[in-house]
């Protein structure tokens, strides 16, 4: 199936692919390692930071490598800001692309998100293409600050249901009380907003929760039930690799060979990605 099909399956079925941002080897490891043991499909993802780190080409042919041992891999182009960003990772051979407009005006995000849409699938119609409608605020770290929201933040059901059909796009990201990060503050999802957008959009686009590392298990749950099918999570993998990594060293102060202090990190990933993956529903879908 391609990732269409597999959003299409899981939002009938009411559960939700997960999408882990990645900016090292170890990182794709730990997500190929726990979708294999799940037997779950699965989203890599990278923002404009996270490829250029990489090099587009060469996060393609290194994801690439690693369906041949988990086929069920699709990788994202994440938060990607410009038009001519959108067009580089479809010509490096991204399968998924994030356009973010969501800090343009109405008019310009739809226009942008619309032509990314029709390049991306002028080249492969199978490309999935997500927009954003709505700000979420924050960012990918611990930041031990409080984020104050606007009613103006949030995306607007009816401007939801236009926006789809005018762009063409095949996932919409919403900002529904979602915070990148993770905060002082719990963030509190407007679970009724959530179900007038879903009623406002048609059943074919799935509806992408970003932010969901700041997010209790319960609200996930209840995310998942009422539409969601897709769940982006990046800054608890931040904090596990860090973690894993300050364990390691202070575990073998001896130790200089990197695999070697590496294979700790991996694992506790590899760990909560399972757990994240069962919370989601997706264990299991590939079998």
């Amino acid at each position: 199936m391609n990732l269409k099909e597999i959003l299409s399956k899981a939002s009938s079925e009411h559960w939700a692919i997960g999408h882990f941002n990645v900016s090292n080897l170890e990182q794709i490891k730990a997500v190929v390692g726990a979708a294999k043991k799940s037997n779950a499909p699965v989203m890599i993802g990278t923002s404009e930071g996270e490829r250029n780190w990489f090099g587009l080409e060469n996060i393609v042919a290194l994801v690439e490598s690693f369906k041949n041992e988990w086929p069920n891999i699709f990788l994202n182009a994440d938060h990607t800001k410009t038009v001519s960003a959108a067009h580089d990772a479809v010509n490096a051979g991204y399968t998924s692309i994030h356009f973010d407009g969501s800090a343009l005006s109405a008019l310009e995000n739809t226009s942008k998100t619309k032509q990314v849409v029709d390049y991306a699938k002028s080249k492969n119609s199978e490309i999935s293409v997500e927009g954003e409608l709505g700000y979420v605020k924050g960012e990918s770290q611990i930041t031990g600050k409080k984020v104050e929201l606007k009613p103006s933040d949030y995306t607007n059901p009816e401007e939801a249901e236009d926006f789809v059909k005018s762009t063409g796009v095949d996932r919409l990201a919403i900002a529904i009380g979602n915070i990148h990060g993770i905060n002082i503050d719990e963030p509190k999802l407007d679970f009724d907003r959530l179900a007038e957008i879903r009623k406002a959009v048609p059943e074919n686009i799935a509806i992408v929760l970003h932010a969901g590392s700041g997010i209790s298990d319960e609200d996930i749950k209840r995310a998942i039930s009422s539409g969601v099918s897709n769940i982006h999570i990046s800054t608890e993998l931040r904090v596990a690799f860090r973690e894993g990594m300050e364990e390691s060293l202070k575990d073998n102060p001896k130790e200089y060979a990197p695999y070697k202090l590496d294979a700790q990190i991996v694992e506790d990933m590899e760990k909560l990605i399972v757990e994240k993956i069962r919370l989601f529903g997706s264990d299991g879908k590939m079998v």
